[in-house]
């Protein structure tokens, strides 16, 4: 046996759920009507050599790479996690995955988040399937004696069916009308308006709204629909969730090696996360990011 075989759990009414424990990466969600919702590149490493490509990766304490001293995206992608508690046959079907930062051996850095750190945590995610829905909820227990800053996401990658990430009528995102856009290509910010975000170039963007904590947008992926909602707390106090709408296009496809030339068409990334005035986690308290997807 394989110390990345994945872990497939199913529910009653036929839907699956499969979790590789290097990252503990959901890399598949099929619904009971067997609709896959994720797209993964079919030249991804899932042999524990590489973070994956697809799925949904998980992000944290950093997001993209402010802090130079350890790798993008933080290191919870790049390390195995043990399994924890696993449940079938009822109502809903669940699993839990866990990481302890004292067994975190890769991506750590040698700065605030190396062997040396003063921190200490554990983080667990727990996966819920139903008929035609996936949640997955991380939850960050500061074990430690001191507190700790943060960022988390969902990195989210969205199957568009049929190539069709590039039609604006069966490819689009929608429900962030009034969210101010940070356009990580051009530099560009604004206040988004009622159309809805479509994938007509090389898009990195991150929405945020504070008046809206929870996040709510409806994804059209090749024609079939997913509601994808958020939503996060830091010691039981709402914390707003932003959004960051991704593809890489022509140009950026050709370089990336674990992801083929033609693969944009087939995906958007569509990634909640907790961006933007983070409380900190105060030693023995906790934070809680939940992320529901449907099918529609």
């Amino acid at each position: 046996m394989s110390q990345n075989d994945p872990v497939t759990i199913t529910h009653k009414s036929g839907s699956s759920v499969t979790i590789y424990p290097y990252g503990a990466h959901i890399t598949s969600f099929k619904t009971a009507s067997g609709r896959e919702l994720l797209f993964v590149s079919s030249s991804a490493k899932l042999d524990g050599s590489k973070a994956i490509r697809g799925g949904i990766p998980l992000v944290f304490p950093q997001f993209g790479q402010p802090d130079k001293s350890y790798p993008q995206h933080g290191f919870l992608r790049r390390n195995y996690w043990k399994a924890g508690l696993k449940e079938e046959g009822g109502d809903s079907s669940s699993c839990e995955f866990y990481l302890d930062l004292k067994d975190v051996e890769t991506a750590r850095g040698d700065g605030q988040w190396g062997k040396e750190t003063k921190y200490d945590c554990r983080i667990t995610l727990t996966v819920k399937i139903l008929a035609e829905e996936l949640t997955t909820i991380m939850k960050f227990d500061n074990t430690g004696a001191v507190p700790f800053d943060f960022q988390t996401l969902f990195h989210t990658y969205l199957k568009v069916a049929g190539g069709k990430a590039l039609d604006p009528t069966s490819c689009n995102v929608s429900g962030l009308e009034g969210y101010k856009a940070e356009d990580k290509i051009t530099g560009e910010e604004y206040v988004l308006g009622e159309s809805p975000i479509i994938i007509d170039r090389e898009v990195d963007r991150i929405y945020q709204n504070s008046s809206k904590p929870i996040l709510s947008v409806v994804v059209n992926t090749g024609g079939q629909k997913v509601s994808l909602k958020a939503k996060a707390s830091v010691d039981g106090k709402e914390t707003p969730v932003s959004v960051v709408v991704w593809n890489p296009h022509i140009e950026k496809a050709k370089g990336m090696s674990d992801f083929t030339d033609e693969q944009y068409h087939d995906m958007v990334c569509v990634e909640p996360g907790v961006l933007y005035d983070v409380p900190s986690i105060e030693n023995g308290k906790s934070a809680v990011f939940e992320q529901v997807i449907t099918a529609l």
